[in-house]
């Protein structure tokens, strides 16, 4: 009896402290100054697009970046003057030098760079394992893995200056592994490369807090049922027709009306949920390290990645 009074005592204070510290998390967010700015990448569509856009309306001083010219048009038709728009890849690392150096021309003193969001990603769904080729893993790699790590160390020098907030996108398929092409591995790499610099930018007191994102399924473009309908079909398509006699088409319908069709059905709309959490972790006072976001994500795929693996197995195809 007293060791489950213990137990329940310790599992009521947990509960009670980790509301109190929500509360506080939500209760106090730092005043948004406007000699601030903010980098985000992956401003084209989605959440850095609408990142940009929502804190443009709040006074911040924000520095997008696009990777095609008709995202940058689109984006400054859409912003104020705060706002600056510059045409970056970030699979490109001459093209991310070349935006740092117009970064460190446009803030008036190397401190004023307060946050970096690395928001650029694709997805590049392949189906399963064996429709994959090694030049898949290898596009979404290198944007949404070694993209945020080129960023990341090219401008950590400025947030060393200004003891700022670096703000990571991973996914909630960084937790919980459900397709293959490169997707979720990058995401479980982000998580593990954010959760370094965390821990080494604490140990040398350099004053940056490290914050991820991990959103559940919302519609984007990279979210998109179309995109990766067409983009598994066409990995089906360049199969072998032996390859084929193995996979028959009908493998490739049951896959898109199943798999994708419950990926679809679980998007939501409302990326300002995302967008949020983001302008929390760039200026609240105390930010959390992780956020996971949408309902999805909080009450399906965080807790099934918690499971035992047999179990998560049965309940993840």
């Amino acid at each position: 009896m007293g060791a489950c009074l213990v137990a329940f005592g310790f599992v009521l204070i947990s509960v009670v402290a980790k509301l109190l510290e929500a509360w506080l998390r939500r209760s106090y967010i730092a005043n948004i100054t406007k000699d601030k700015y903010v980098f985000i990448t992956g401003c084209d569509t989605g959440f850095g697009n609408g990142l940009a856009r929502q804190l443009d309306t709040k006074g911040v001083k924000v520095i997008a970046t696009c990777l095609t010219e008709q995202g940058c048009t689109n984006l400054r038709d859409a912003t104020s003057e705060r706002t600056t728009i510059l045409q970056m890849d970030v699979t490109n690392h001459e093209s991310v030098l070349s935006v740092f150096t117009e970064v460190k021309k446009i803030i008036p003193r190397q401190a004023a760079l307060w946050g970096v969001v690395n928001n650029a990603g694709i997805a590049n769904l392949t189906g399963y394992v064996e429709w994959s080729k090694l030049d898949d893993y290898r596009k979404v790699l290198s944007v949404n893995l070694l993209g945020a790590i080129d960023v990341t160390l090219t401008f950590l020098p400025l947030l060393k200056k200004s003891r700022g907030r670096l703000v990571n996108v991973t996914s909630c398929a960084g937790r919980l592994a459900s397709m293959t092409g490169g997707y979720c591995e990058s995401k479980f790499a982000l998580e593990a490369f954010s959760d370094v610099v965390r821990r080494q930018v604490r140990t040398l007191g350099y004053g940056i807090q490290v914050s991820i994102i991990e959103p559940g399924f919302f519609a984007t473009n990279v979210g998109s049922r179309e995109v990766a309908t067409k983009s598994v079909t066409s990995c089906w398509q360049r199969l072998t027709k032996e390859e084929q006699l193995e996979f028959p088409e009908e493998m490739l319908n049951t896959y898109l009306n199943t798999k994708l069709a419950g990926i679809a059905s679980l998007l939501s709309t409302d990326i300002q949920k995302v967008t949020d959490t983001m302008e929390h972790a760039l200026f609240a006072k105390w930010p959390r390290t992780r956020y996971v976001v949408g309902w999805d994500a909080k009450f399906a795929w965080i807790p099934m990645s918690l499971l035992p693996t047999r179990l998560a197995d049965i309940l993840v195809p």
